[in-house]
């Protein structure tokens, strides 16, 4: 319990930032949770600690047993970090189409890296891990995935903008756990409207297909998960590869927050709503440095709008 409790500093109380901008001629405020600022810049450290935490507790998970698990990154990343902290060797299985950094920062962590050609062969390899002893997280399913925000994410959220004139809570849905954990609690709470952007090139939440390979990892990742809840979902809001990227550019050169794909992404979905938006940086751009983040990307979008100042809440 004493390695939980220090965990938990690290990845509770990230910062919310309120966006000021301008589009279409209006202004519109975006209040952002940072959480970059957690452990290992994102914010799957807080699902990782749940599933331990929730694992230990309930016997299924002990010092000593072999995890595994099926990421695009993030979650990878916290699992490998929490299984350090608890003494639990991690292997990952990751498509092979996710960034370099990311593949890197798994073997960093100490971990097994394994590399998929897609996530239907990474769930397939998964099973046969499980079967042979392996702890899996699960994050696609696991109920504290969802649990997690909606008690501690939710709750941070709603302390700093419940006074606050705030209309929606928007997000990508990668496991659904931060879209549907946060979006009803702020919806129960404060009548927000809740809204999905998904990638233009994957829009698997709508099932208009075709399903093509998009840019905005750690979104989308080829399943509409059982953690997602479309009756909560209002509307789903198509973003496409270059609009995320060059959203994510202009976040970095303009107000120096320095985030990744999906965070662009979900900032422009707020704005592209027309209302005061709550929303999340899900993870930093340092695990983008391989991809088209660093590349020239033009937006026609993304320059038609302005980004005023920033304050910390």
């Amino acid at each position: 319990m004493k390695a939980f409790k220090n965990i938990k500093k690290m990845i509770t109380d990230t910062p919310i930032i309120e966006v000021k901008c301008k589009y279409n001629g209006k202004i519109q405020k975006i209040f952002v949770k940072s959480e970059w600022f957690s452990l290992t810049g994102s914010i799957k450290d807080k699902v990782a600690y749940q599933i331990f935490y929730d694992a230990y507790k309930k016997g299924q998970l002990k010092k000593g047993d072999k995890v595994v698990e099926v990421s695009s990154g993030n979650m990878g990343i916290s699992i490998c970090a929490m299984g350090n902290l608890l003494g639990n060797p991690v292997t990952i299985i990751m498509p092979k189409s996710v960034s370099e950094e990311r593949k890197q920062l798994i073997k960093l962590y100490g971990a097994t890296y394994v590399e998929a050609e897609d996530f239907k062969e990474a769930f397939k390899l998964a099973q046969s891990y499980v079967k042979n002893g392996y702890f899996c997280t699960n994050q696609f399913e696991n109920e504290s995935n969802t649990k997690i925000q909606k008690n501690v994410t939710a709750k941070e959220i709603y302390d700093k903008i419940k006074n606050k004139d705030v209309q929606c809570f928007v997000s990508g849905v990668g496991t659904g756990g931060t879209l549907c954990g946060i979006g009803k609690v702020l919806k129960q709470k404060l009548g927000l409207e809740v809204v999905a952007i998904e990638p233009a090139k994957a829009r698997i939440l709508s099932d208009l297909k075709p399903f093509e390979h998009h840019k905005i990892q750690g979104i989308s990742d080829e399943i509409v998960p059982k953690l997602y809840d479309p009756n909560l979902v209002s509307q789903v809001v198509p973003i496409s590869d270059d609009d995320a990227i060059a959203m994510s550019q202009k976040l970095c050169k303009f107000l120096s927050l320095g985030v990744g794909i999906s965070s662009g992404a979900n900032f422009l979905g707020a704005i592209l709503t027309g209302k005061n938006v709550a929303t999340v940086f899900a993870d930093d751009n340092k695990k983008y440095l391989s991809t088209d983040l660093t590349k020239k990307v033009t937006s026609a979008l993304v320059d038609s709008l302005d980004l005023l100042d920033f304050k910390v809440l």
